[in-house]
């Protein structure tokens, strides 16, 4: 079927090569000169068979094998590969890659197909996103822009995202803004240079021989700036690195382009559903923003006010400082429309409670979300009161730290079926007023383990402590974080929400939630907080 887009396909030949030596592409700190990159294509060319086009798997299997030294260690800048950025990397594979084109000359695209998805999560929150942008627009079918800034190519996913909204009942559009777009439109005022700052600045050449249409309405929309805003009820954003989307939105200075004011007085204004995922959900901080950095690096060492670093810097030793593991914030936050929070991704499944819990002290932070794999957090505003609906698999987490705390804050995690609602009090604890709504018709089953994990950093470790305290408190737990421990507990106002009796735990009972929890960080080596 030539009407559908399959694997790239990639030729090392001298048109190839010509590109990804672009001196555009080699000018990072620590970059290998050209003529090292030259001479591992050249040999990776003659490695690979004289048949034309090849796999991107086998591209990049020949060029890890390059050494170019009677032998070479396994990183080792005369084995080029192994120290090239993933961005690198990345450009190389782009610069080699083979458009694809039908019989009629045309670029087959790339189809979805949710109704066949084998998560079923991910699948009902893409569908609550698609009937809340239905809701402000109930006589036509919603219009949907979606974002993909995030992505090492911005192109690659949009056939999928728009396939998939258009699937599942809305009108789809590429709104196609980028890091290279925004400095062709506010920095240079030239979008003809579009093309040129996609490879200074995206590190990513050949796009127009690859995407000849996507990039043709990208340079469109460059030149023509049309109100989109006005024009659509959602905007979702694409996962992959929340720091590229911020740079496609926000000025070097920090201060919001007229893309994101745009968006930003939308979203106000209540016209426009904002939904993302992965880095798409993470950007949405307004609270400082976090960049990077595993949990155990995070429990361990200070967080980094910094830019992240770039992925794959540590194969090279070329981080600059801020090594790749490392807890990194930003202060102005992302696109800053999720009022007064810092929001996480992949939560339990990467177990990233500590690593929220670290970045709010870090940023005095007091509100965090952290919504788990194939789930969400559906947050909404209405006249001072903040409601946030678990969605999906598993649902999420909601942490509460107070000012000045160390180490702690109050959590509660929500399975689908259960919304936290935050109400203003002048009377309450902190001027906060908090309870939980259930919905019994929307529960899903939520396996609780029978196993006590072991370390926190297991995947879906206190959730699986969640889910036990919803059926006994207790005294709470205590589970290895080195250097420390963690300490999930409950407190005088814990409640449970949960449908089932106690036998059903054996087999999977229905917990729509627990807390509030009090969630500690305890260090155990040294007396220094991280």
């Amino acid at each position: 079927d030539d009407a559908r887009r399959t694997p790239s396909r990639h030729r090392v030949d001298a048109a190839g090569i010509e590109r990804a030596l672009d001196p555009a592409l080699w000018r990072a700190p620590g970059a290998p000169p050209r003529e090292a990159v030259a001479a591992l294509l050249a040999r990776a060319a003659a490695a690979l068979p004289a048949d034309g086009d090849h796999a991107a798997d086998a591209v990049e299997d020949a060029l890890a094998a390059v050494c170019l030294a009677p032998a070479c260690a396994e990183r080792d800048a005369r084995r080029p590969w192994s120290v090239l950025l993933d961005a690198e990397r990345a450009a190389v594979l782009a610069a080699l890659e083979v458009p694809q084109r039908r019989a009629d000359g045309t670029r087959p695209t790339e189809r979805a197909h949710p109704e066949a998805s084998r998560i079923g999560g991910g699948v009902e929150v893409l569908r609550a996103f698609v009937a809340s942008a239905q809701a402000r627009t109930p006589q036509r079918r919603p219009r949907i822009a979606v974002v993909t800034a995030s992505a090492f190519d911005p192109m690659d996913a949009v056939d999928f995202y728009l396939d998939a909204f258009r699937r599942l009942g809305a009108e789809a559009v590429w709104w196609p803004v980028d890091g290279a777009v925004a400095a062709a439109r506010f920095e240079r005022g030239d979008c003809g240079a579009l093309p040129a700052l996609r490879v200074a600045r995206l590190r990513l050449p050949n796009r127009e021989a690859v995407y000849p249409d996507l990039a043709g309405f990208q340079q469109a929309f460059c030149a023509s700036q049309p109100a989109l805003m006005l024009q659509v009820q959602g905007v979702f954003f694409a996962g992959g690195d929340q720091w590229k989307h911020r740079e496609a939105f926000v000025q070097a200075d920090d201060r919001p382009n007229d893309w994101l004011r745009e968006l930003q007085q939308a979203h106000a204004e209540g016209r426009v559903v904002v939904g993302g995922t992965s880095a798409g959900a993470a950007v949405q901080s307004a609270s400082w923003m976090l960049g990077s950095g595993d949990v155990e690096a995070a429990v361990a060492r200070a967080a980094r006010i910094a830019a992240p670093p770039e992925p794959g810097c540590a194969r090279g030793d070329r981080c600059g400082g801020v090594p790749e593991d490392a807890l990194t914030l930003w202060p102005a936050g992302g696109l800053r429309l999720a009022e007064g929070a810092i929001v996480d991704t992949h939560f339990s499944e990467r177990s990233r409670e500590l690593r929220l819990l670290m970045a709010m002290q870090a940023a005095d932070a007091r509100w965090g979300y952290g919504a788990d794999e194939a789930s969400a957090l559906h947050v909404r505003e209405i006249d001072g009161r903040r409601e946030i609906r678990a969605l999906g698999e598993t649902g999420g987490w909601v942490l509460r730290r107070a000012p000045g705390a160390v180490d702690e804050a109050e959590a509660w995690y929500l399975a689908p079926g259960a919304t936290l609602i935050i109400e203003r009090d002048a009377d309450a604890a902190g001027g906060e007023r908090v309870a939980v709504a259930v919905d019994p018709d929307a529960a899903a089953p939520v396996r609780v383990r029978s196993a006590r994990p072991r370390s926190a950093f297991d995947a879906g470790a206190l959730r699986t402590l969640a889910q036990r305290l919803a059926w006994r408190c207790g005294r709470g737990y205590t589970i290895d974080a080195a250097p420390g421990e963690a300490s999930l507990g409950c407190t005088e106002a814990t409640r449970a929400w949960r449908r089932g009796d106690r036998e059903a735990t054996r087999t999977g009972a229905i917990v729509h939630g627990v807390g509030p929890l009090r969630l500690r960080f305890i260090r155990t080596e040294g007396s220094a907080s991280p």
